[in-house]
């Protein structure tokens, strides 16, 4: 492809029916463009042709879009023009340069008419371009928004990039503060916008393990939701799960009443799954195993991990190694589940939980090196979700599996070590 760094329009146009050798006459006859125009527009006596002629003239010297519309788009003083253009450089693919060059064009033609400008530049960024682009261009939105005093944008920019940034795993503390801080602007939000943000900071808090705000931004929820919709249900039912992992008890169970009211087909299975969880949490095992092992029989697909989890926990703990070694055969569906849309880093971190305890357990009944191996899947879990304290322990029982072992540390010791090292490092 020619470089058009230092071309102007028409020269550009000129260099490639050159190197096509297609006369001027041609030209005209293939694209419809009369010879004069086109004449005009590589001496540059036209600076801005009709879009409909600049792309017959384009296709026809197969010019990509991406190499002649920057240069286009410099003459173009019609806000209007030019966002059909941001939009056709979306839909084509272009490279995010090309796209975002094209998002600061339409800004700076447009800057007099702020908030329809913003408004119809937002309309398009979150619903046609992919995350990556979304983040570049969503950044152009509110960095505009903020230099016009468009407080509405500053705020829906923010929401939309925090959706995005939340969903890499790995930075969930930072994504959760970005999170948090934009409950400054929630004001400006619509009442929908304001739940959902709430809701996902909820979740987000529960995966970071800080349930009392999550039970905070729960309720949030559950005071303003006014429709009963799936998001108040899930609020209900997270603040119920907060105050069970705190061992508050009472509000658990005032929760999961109200959480019953509701007939959404997901909430008799979490209750029968929470039920198990509260007995086990008020002291009552036996019932508690009962209650999970009766559930474990008929379980959903999104509560399996959670279930034998607690189950691996206690038999561990009781040393019932064969009712321990039975529950390693859900493990493939562990790993499935997790490909539901609706799993959390909560989830995964509770996945890494359970090689942490499948590591225990194989110490435990005499095989080491596969003991290794899973403290090491644990670490991996954990390091992606940035639980890096987790990661980190799980690394130590490695170190500490050798070190109680008489001999020097072994080849798949060593290996191990490695293969987690490199993870939490890079």
């Amino acid at each position: 492809m020619l470089s058009s760094v230092t071309l102007s329009l028409g020269e550009l146009i000129h260099k490639y029916r050159t190197k096509s050798n297609v006369s001027l006459s041609e030209l005209a006859r293939i694209t419809e463009v009369s010879k004069g125009t086109l004449s005009k527009l590589e001496n540059g006596e036209v600076q801005k042709p009709e879009y409909y002629k600049l792309q017959a003239v384009t296709d026809a010297l197969g010019i990509a879009f991406e190499e002649y519309i920057g240069l286009y788009i410099q003459a173009e003083k019609s806000a209007s023009a030019v966002l059909r253009i941001f939009s056709e450089a979306i839909d084509r693919n272009c490279p995010s340069k090309i796209v975002v060059h094209i998002a600061e064009r339409y800004l700076a033609v447009a800057k007099g008419e702020s908030h329809e400008v913003v408004a119809k530049f937002f309309d398009i960024a979150i619903q046609k371009s992919e995350p990556d682009l979304k983040l570049k261009l969503l950044q152009l939105l509110i960095d505009f928004s903020r230099s016009h005093g468009i407080m509405q944008y500053i705020a829906k920019g923010l929401f939309q990039k925090y959706l995005i940034e939340r969903n890499d795993f790995s930075k969930l503390s930072k994504t959760y503060q970005s999170g948090r801080y934009l409950l400054d602007y929630a004001g400006f939000l619509n009442e929908k916008e304001r739940v959902a943000l709430h809701y996902r900071l909820a979740v987000h808090a529960f995966s970071l393990q800080e349930y009392k705000e999550s039970i905070e931004l729960s309720e949030f929820v559950i005071k303003n939701d006014n429709t009963n919709s799936e998001y108040r249900a899930h609020a209900i039912f997270n603040a119920c799960n907060s105050h069970c992992l705190l061992n508050e008890m009472d509000q658990c169970k005032f929760y999961l009443q109200e959480y019953s009211k509701y007939s959404f087909p997901f909430v008799e299975d979490n209750i029968r799954f929470m039920n198990g969880c509260i007995s086990i949490r008020s002291g009552n095992l036996e019932l508690g195993i009962v209650q999970l092992e009766e559930y474990l029989s008929q379980s959903s697909e999104y509560n399996i991990v959670y279930t034998i989890i607690v189950l691996t926990e206690l038999y561990l703990s009781e040393g019932r190694f064969d009712d321990v070694e039975r529950l390693f055969m859900y493990e493939e569906a562990m790993m499935k589940s997790l490909n539901d849309f609706r799993a959390t880093p909560e989830k995964r971190g509770k996945l890494a939980y359970f090689y942490r305890l499948k590591g225990v357990w194989l110490k435990e009944t005499g095989d080491l090196n596969k003991a290794l191996e899973y403290y090491r899947k644990s670490a991996i879990e954990y390091a992606g979700i940035s639980y890096y304290n987790e990661a980190f322990y799980s690394l130590s029982l490695i170190t500490n599996s050798t070190l109680q072992t008489e001999n020097s540390p072994n080849s798949k010791a060593i290996e191990e070590l490695n293969l987690v090292f490199n993870i939490l490092s890079s």
